[in-house]
């Protein structure tokens, strides 16, 4: 095209603003069928700008990579784009390129010119949308297989699949091995997730190096990360959890070895999750919380405990209130030990055993008959796996203010 399109003003590079405009005015705007499509204005521009400079470079008789027709193609893939509607963008492009061309040759007296013009124009356009529609073919091949394998997995931890040893090898799980489901639950502790355009993906996701000895598939389900752990022993599968757990809120079923134990392993993790209290981070077992465990499994049930046994404590004021919870978790957490208790809350023994007395005078239960204690804790715990059932209280409040209190109260602890 250097006898015509490269030739100073017939240099079109000169309109890649005005033209990528035009171009992306029109698939946004202008065509009903382009409004329609998922793709918002902050993709569509810069991938026709991007598209435009090659289509003008290789008119201007340069080498051009076409870099943009493959991501081109590969993003309207993954957006769901249909192919024709990717190829119209292409014909927009050539349309507008060889309209700002015809314009500035106007005046052009050789009609043989402006044929070979015209036929490196569409070449070129023709040149980068084939390069698009492979691009979008190959992602879309790899998007479909992608997704086929979410939806197997999907279907082994709800049950829904009944052929499982051939969806194990279509998940490529190896046999025979020490298998555990992980729930991480989204929410401030946990971080982002990767995935597919829709949100859900299984894939490997270790390092290739621990590759060979434990197997990760996952997915995006109901607000979760469900994930698949396939290893070869208990250590495996652990050090795998941990890290699945790293600055994250993440549940884990006990191992099982076969995969129609799928849901029911879900059905642990979904509560081992749930036993950790709201904001706290790591990972949480099936088995090594049972009082929590079985507190999550029953929102409701917990939650009457909580009211039933801390009802008295509604009317004090929320720094009061946390002072009191935290004062008895101190107190349970230290083997019922005052001295311990007041070590850990900064403060003297006979304060603690001050509250320890208002708890029992407000919610008629002593630490120090075993039952009363057993139900205290309980409900103590309940309440910390529902913030909201006595009202939300932050536990930097007990840091803010404390209200006035005796030093001495005659009452528990010994220790």
């Amino acid at each position: 095209m250097s006898d015509i399109a490269a030739t100073g003003r017939h240099d079109l590079r000169d309109a890649l603003d005005l033209l990528s405009e035009q171009v992306a005015d029109g698939i946004l705007h202008a065509e009903p069928v382009y409004s329609e499509t998922r793709l918002p204005a902050a993709v569509v521009q810069p991938l026709v700008r991007a598209n435009v400079a090659e289509i003008l470079t290789a008119l201007a008789g340069e080498t051009s990579s076409l870099a943009p027709a493959r991501e081109t193609g590969r993003v309207t893939a993954a957006e769901g784009i249909q192919l024709d509607l990717l190829q119209d963008a292409y014909r927009l492009a050539g349309l507008r390129i060889w309209e700002e061309l015809a314009r500035r040759l106007r005046h052009q007296s050789d009609t043989g010119a402006l044929l070979r013009a015209s036929s490196r124009v569409w070449s070129a356009i023709d040149r980068s949308s084939n390069v698009a529609v492979r691009s979008h073919l190959e992602a879309a091949a790899g998007f479909g297989e992608s997704m086929a394998r979410t939806e197997l997995l999907r279907g082994i931890l709800t049950g829904a699949v009944q052929d499982l040893e051939t969806a194990r090898r279509a998940l490529g799980l190896p046999a025979d091995v020490m298998l555990v489901v992980a729930v991480t639950a989204q929410g401030p502790a946990s971080g982002g997730v990767p995935g597919s355009r829709s949100g859900a993906a299984a894939r490997p996701d270790l390092p290739a190096s621990d590759a060979a000895r434990v197997t990760t598939r996952w997915l995006i389900h109901e607000g979760d990360r469900l994930t698949l752990v396939a290893a070869p022993t208990s250590p495996d599968a652990q050090e795998a959890l941990t890290g699945l757990a790293a600055g994250t809120r993440t549940g884990a079923s006990r191992p099982f070895t076969h995969l129609a134990d799928a849901p029911a392993a879900l059905a642990q993790a979904r509560t081992a999750v749930r036993s950790l209290s709201p904001g706290q981070a790591g990972l949480s077992c099936f088995g090594d919380r049972p009082l929590d465990a079985l507190l999550a499994a029953d929102d409701g049930r917990a939650g009457e405990l909580a009211l039933a046994v801390l009802g008295g404590l509604r009317e004090r004021d929320p720094r009061d209130e946390e002072l009191l919870l935290a004062t008895v978790e101190a107190w349970f957490e230290h083997g019922g030990s005052g001295t311990r208790a007041a070590a850990a809350l900064h403060c003297h023994r006979n304060t603690v055993l001050n509250r320890l007395a208002r708890v029992a005078d407000l919610t008629g239960r002593d630490v120090n008959d075993p039952r009363a204690a057993a139900e205290l804790y309980a409900a103590v715990r309940a309440r910390r796996l529902q913030p909201t059932v006595l009202g939300t209280i932050h536990p930097a409040a007990i840091l803010t203010g404390q209200p006035a209190e005796n030093q001495h109260h005659p009452g528990p602890s010994q220790g």
